[in-house]
């Protein structure tokens, strides 16, 4: 029997003022996720938005248990915010993503093939 091993993995997802996209983010990334991962968890670093982004990842989180949320104090820049989303991964492989889709969560399974 053939035994194939699905990597555990981590997206990282650092947010400025996009609260429209977060739950569209989650809902395509899930699924994908699902198929591709044994284990997997979602973090949104909310960096300093001045809209509801935090909000939004709140209720995620209240909502997915695979989501999880870190507020910065302040507007850090996203090599910050990614940084501080590496740091609190739990698991072996590590993608990072926009918050506004342009990396579409389709194509992860071709990323990870590479």
């Amino acid at each position: 029997m053939i035994s194939i091993h699905k990597p555990s993995i981590t997206v990282v997802i650092p947010v400025y003022n996009n609260q429209d996209t977060l739950f569209h983010i989650v809902d395509r990334l899930k699924p994908v996720l699902q198929k591709t991962a044994s284990k997997y968890e979602i973090i949104f670093i909310n960096d300093g938005s001045k809209d509801f982004s935090w909000l939004k990842i709140v209720e995620l989180a209240e909502f997915h248990s695979i989501v999880r949320g870190i507020n910065l104090m302040r507007n850090y820049g996203q090599h910050n915010a990614l940084l501080c989303g590496i740091r609190s991964a739990r698991y072996d492989i590590i993608v990072t993503m926009d918050d506004d889709l342009q990396n579409p969560p389709e194509e992860l399974p071709k990323m990870l093939s590479s």
